[in-house]
């Protein structure tokens, strides 16, 4: 039995043994049959790669054959871009050789070109050398002979003048005085005809002051023109009277429209329909409608009234002591006042707008009938202001005080100082660049007060120490101007030139006068010749 088991373990052990064995042979044959097979994908790997290798290395040389052709062609271009840029070089060096003759040429040629552009700057600048000494010459020459030639004109006038006051023979006067003119016009301008002696000449030989002499009973205190006329005007004065005059050939047919001594007229003013409105010092208004009759209205809150303005079409302004009052120009009633708080000395326009200035030196523009605007009148305006006036068109203001003095304001604020009245300044009007001026010394002047140097041009004088001029106007023309004074004379003064010298025309110096008065320094026949030409 035991005999029978060990049998059995040996047989099982064998069999264990066999079965390892066959095991371990089959993952033996397994194996190696995997690897094999590893072997022959290998090998398979391997002789494609071979014959990869084979097919690379024959591209390569292919590849490498078309470099080297490709690098010989380039070579070959390389070589040729080489003889190109030789070639190239040669012609630019072969260019700038030319260039440069070209450069030196021209060089030469400019030279030559700026030196006969400076021969013919240099001859030009001689010549406008020669021209310029020439026309130097010539224009002192002018200025020698405008000089000399106005001098003459002003001692011609002087002669007239002379022989005009000394009652000697008129009709040299007035050829001595047409021959001043004809020089002072052709060698100066028109300023210089309102020299004194030239205009002093003009006015006396042309007689063109008409006076009429105790026209009123009392001083002349206001004129005024009836609109669209020139040869009808209106006077006031301090004796009650309003008076109406018509000028035909210089003499005057005065109408009597009122008349009462208790009324002291100071002012009057026509409207456009021509109706009279005349103040009294008394505290009336007269109203004369054209063709009516005379209307009194007695002003409220009013005292002494003095002057008379516009506010706009239809509102009368009255200028009292202390206060001013507005009227109805239509309907004839007042429409409110404005008061002062102190004395009113003058009145006059600024901007459309009547304008007054009291005795402490303050201004007041009236911009409503209701509302005023005041302020201090200039610094450089000393004393007070007794008379006013404005030119919009120049942009100056005037003031004429007390003690004689007038000053000129203009735009920048620049303030001129006139000297030539000794007494109250009564009235200021500018024409243009001229500025008229009445005083209580009985003179009437006219300056010229856009000159640098302005000195006065005395247009009148009264023959009576207390002839006090009261007021002046200028006609509608611009050609005459009225003057009234305290004892009631009225005159009319020609200040038109041009109509001084219409009066003058034809009364020429002959031959033998003018080379008594003037000799050969001036042409007669020129004179003549011009004269005669112009007047044609």
């Amino acid at each position: 039995m035991k005999e029978l088991i060990r049998k059995n373990m040996l047989w099982g052990l064998a069999c264990a043994v066999l079965g390892t064995g066959c095991a371990l042979g089959f993952g033996f044959y397994y194996f190696e049959k995997e690897r094999t097979a590893e072997l022959e994908q290998q090998l398979a790997e391997l002789s494609k790669k071979e014959h990869r290798a084979v097919i690379d290395q024959s591209i390569n040389k292919q590849m490498e054959e078309i470099a080297y052709e490709q690098k010989r062609i380039s070579d070959e271009r390389t070589e040729e871009a080489k003889k190109q840029a030789e070639i190239a070089e040669e012609e630019k060096q072969r260019a700038i050789v030319a260039q440069n003759q070209a450069k030196a040429s021209e060089e030469v040629a400019r030279k030559e070109r700026d030196n006969a552009e400076a021969q013919s700057k240099e001859a030009k600048r001689q010549a406008e050398i020669a021209n310029d000494q020439r026309k130097t010459a010539e224009l002192n020459k002018r200025v020698a002979d405008t000089l000399s030639y106005i001098a003459l004109g002003r001692s011609l006038a002087s002669m007239a003048s002379n022989q005009y006051q000394s009652g000697g023979n008129k009709e040299l006067a007035k050829r001595l005085a047409y021959t001043s003119y004809w020089f002072t016009k052709t060698y100066g301008n028109r300023n210089d005809m309102y020299h004194f002696s030239e205009i002093q000449a003009l006015m006396e030989v042309s007689e063109g002051k008409h006076s009429w002499n105790r026209l009123h009973k009392g001083g002349i205190t206001g004129i005024a023109f009836i609109p669209n006329t020139n040869n009808e005007l209106v006077t006031v004065s301090s004796y009650g009277e309003i008076f109406r005059h018509v000028n035909q050939d210089e003499k005057l047919k005065t109408k009597s429209l009122f008349a009462n001594s208790n009324y002291d007229f100071r002012s009057v003013y026509v409207d456009p329909a021509g109706t009279i409105f005349a103040a009294s010092y008394t505290g009336q208004l007269v109203v004369i409608p054209a063709n009516g009759k005379a209307e009194s209205i007695m002003l409220t809150d009013i005292s002494h009234p003095k002057a008379l303005d516009m506010f706009g079409d239809d509102i009368l302004v009255v200028v009292g002591e202390r206060s001013v009052v507005f009227m109805n120009t239509k309907t004839y009633e007042q429409q409110g006042a404005l008061h002062f708080n102190a004395k009113i000395t003058a009145s006059g326009r600024i901007n459309k707008h009547p304008y007054i200035f009291d005795e402490q030196g303050n201004t007041h523009e009236i911009v409503s009938v209701n509302k005023m605007e005041s302020r201090r009148k200039p610094n450089a305006v000393k004393g007070i202001v007794t008379a006013f006036a404005r030119s919009d068109n120049k942009g100056i203001n005037t003031y004429g005080t007390s003690d004689g003095k007038i000053y000129v304001e203009e735009k920048n604020g620049k303030v001129k100082e006139l000297l030539g009245h000794r007494s109250r300044v009564t009235r200021l009007k500018v024409n243009g660049n001229q500025l008229y001026s009445s005083s209580y010394d009985g003179k009437m002047h006219l300056w010229l007060y856009e000159n640098e140097k302005v000195e006065p041009i005395q247009l009148f004088q009264s023959d009576e120490s207390d002839g006090w001029i009261r007021y002046f106007n200028i006609d509608n023309k611009k050609t005459h101007l009225w003057s009234g004074d305290n004892n009631g004379n009225l005159t009319e003064t020609l200040v038109s030139v041009d109509l001084m010298v219409d009066r003058l025309k034809g009364h020429l110096l002959t031959e033998e006068q003018w080379n008594n008065y003037i000799g050969k320094s001036a042409s007669y026949q020129m004179f003549i010749n011009n004269v005669k030409g112009g007047e044609k």
